[in-house]
């Protein structure tokens, strides 16, 4: 890729999900970013989604707008410096995250397995060069690599650390998720902890469950495997294993009258499709 000039082309989950939040992004450097990628190979794929359901967008731009809230709430409520987003793929949130905290000293370590030197050629394009920022390659699966990576890249397990774990649940089992956070886990529960789940389609009524399920084989046609999907008891047996301390839990519906104030799409008890989870660890 010629930085500057040509754009990013890929066929992604990550691209997928940029498609339908553009507008999270109309300002700064996620604007800039943004401009270097080619959605063109996953625009049938995001065409054929919004045909079955317009609820697709809505949660994915609702779950974002959630965890950048709670990343905001936990960066002002303890003095963390030090966040990683694992599986960080091609979302420019830590550029946001620059953005949220101009002035605080702290380190953002974006991990994944792919995309991430096409990430840094893109920040080179764009002029990006807070010092902040370290963008690594490591399999988050590979709980060695990915914690040799981090800690060679300047990262401190003695040090509170915020870990957000966006998008990844659908895609890895219960045993690779403890492997994960074992790695992570404190006996002062220092770290916090912000992540999604797809949870079935609660609440929502019998024809917006059939598109719900229409989606999700579309989905899993798209990725080739299963998308995981958990109950809140589920996930909360799972924290119970880690000894994780939950904080909060967001459904699609509370999640709305939190950020807006009222709910214009998950009304009654339609909770959608996704929670949000903070918890220490």
């Amino acid at each position: 890729m010629k930085t500057g000039v040509n754009k990013l082309s890929v066929a992604s989950t990550s691209a997928l999900v940029l498609t339908y939040v553009k507008s999270l992004y109309e300002q700064g450097w996620g604007k800039a970013y943004l401009s270097h990628i080619d959605f063109s190979q996953v625009k049938g794929l995001a065409d054929e989604l919004s045909r079955i359901t317009p609820l697709f967008r809505e949660a994915l731009l609702l779950r974002k707008r959630m965890v950048r809230q709670l990343i905001r709430q936990k960066m002002a409520q303890r003095s963390r410096t030090q966040i990683c987003i694992l599986a960080a793929g091609l979302d420019p949130l830590a550029l946001q995250i620059t953005e949220y905290f101009p002035d605080k000293d702290l380190m953002i370590y974006e991990v994944d397995s792919s995309n991430m030197r096409e990430k840094q050629e893109i920040y080179t394009a764009i002029n990006f060069t807070d010092e902040r920022v370290r963008t690594l390659q490591a399999d988050i699966n590979n709980t060695h690599q990915l914690m040799t990576t981090l800690i060679d890249a300047g990262y401190d397990p003695e040090q509170p650390a915020l870990i957000i774990f966006e998008g990844i649940m659908h895609y890895i089992s219960e045993e690779q998720f403890l492997s994960i956070m074992r790695n992570f886990t404190t006996r002062a529960k220092q770290h916090a902890v912000i992540m999604d789940y797809l949870v079935y389609a609660e609440g929502l009524p019998s024809e917006a469950v059939s598109k719900a399920t229409e989606m999700l084989d579309t989905m899993e046609s798209y990725i080739g495997s299963r998308l995981q999907q958990f109950n809140r008891k589920k996930i909360l047996n799972l924290l119970s294993l880690l000894e994780a301390d939950v904080v909060e839990v967001y459904d699609m519906q509370s999640a709305e009258l939190t950020l807006d104030g009222q709910n214009r799409v998950y009304k009654g008890e339609r909770k959608g499709m996704l929670e949000m989870i903070s918890f220490h660890i």
